[in-house]
């Protein structure tokens, strides 16, 4: 596995933050992790996971960190079901509605429910983007459990973000 990192500032608790995480799982299946700063006419971080094609049998990721610094990025939280009495449970504090959506063969309705995560500095949006698209790799190749949703991914890349937070805290002096 290649890791080509071109970032205009430094990252190192993130970076090494990320080589710990390759180093704990088999990346054999990846061909590259690229880290850059992505295009300008973006905002906050963005980033993809390539799953293997029949031509190419690898995966790759590609993370993108625009910012500025501090941002907040849109996270996917679980739905809002639309109970027997026709009403919908509360949106979580911090939420804001997203589609309500149908489906006509069950009759199902539900909301998107839309989070907000804080991203104070390059460290933690490195952080937070790579581990939602290292969720996608490592859920295809059963490292992990869970289903391959960005719900899923939002929620692992925050709970990885929460961790490195704490981790940081930890070794801050005083």
């Amino acid at each position: 596995m290649q890791l080509h990192v071109r970032l205009n500032e430094p990252a190192q608790a993130g970076l090494a933050w990320v080589q710990a995480l390759l180093a704990r799982h088999d990346t054999a299946r990846v061909e590259w992790v690229r880290i850059d700063h992505g295009s300008p006419r973006y905002r906050s971080v963005y980033g993809w996971c390539h799953l293997p094609t029949h031509e190419r049998p690898t995966f790759r990721i590609a993370c993108k960190l625009p910012g500025p610094f501090p941002t907040s990025t849109t996270t996917r939280r679980p739905p809002l079901y639309r109970a027997a009495d026709g009403s919908f449970p509360p949106l979580p504090r911090g939420c804001r509605r997203g589609a309500w959506l149908y489906d006509p063969r069950s009759g199902r309705e539900w909301i998107q429910v839309r989070g907000r995560t804080r991203l104070a500095d390059l460290d933690q949006a490195l952080v937070w983007i790579f581990t939602h698209e290292a969720f996608h790799f490592l859920r295809a190749t059963r490292q992990i459990p869970g289903r391959n949703t960005e719900i899923e991914a939002d929620t692992w890349a925050d709970t990885q973000l929460a961790a490195f937070r704490a981790a940081r805290q930890r070794l801050k002096p005083g």
